[in-house]
């Protein structure tokens, strides 16, 4: 951690002191590259064709780990949920009740 926060300062000082030209002109690109897109869904099918136990496979594969994560999901919120209710039933119990003391040995 302390490595991240050295790095973080020096490259802030470096970057304070590097003049604003240094990196020279910008660039002026004849397209707009925030518009630019690949259409691959025409190489895929073909691909897929060609491949088609490969493609069911991987499609398979997605199905599976969209059922895993789904079920991650479910059991973080419900360990959420629990951690929730416990928390909420300890502040709420009578502050008068003694904790169990433990026998020194």
């Amino acid at each position: 951690m302390m490595f991240l926060l050295r790095a973080a300062f020096w490259v802030a000082v470096v970057s304070f002191f590097v003049p604003q030209d240094f990196a020279g002109e910008a660039m002026d690109l004849p397209f707009n590259t925030a518009e630019t897109r690949i259409d691959a869904s025409a190489k895929v099918s073909e691909w897929c064709v060609d491949n088609e136990v490969i493609c069911e496979a991987g499609s398979e594969a997605a199905r599976l780990g969209t059922f895993l994560g789904g079920m991650a999901m479910d059991r973080i919120g419900d360990a959420i949920e629990t951690h929730q209710d416990r928390q909420t039933a300890s502040h709420s119990a009578p502050s008068n009740a003694s904790a169990p003391s433990r026998a020194k040995s």
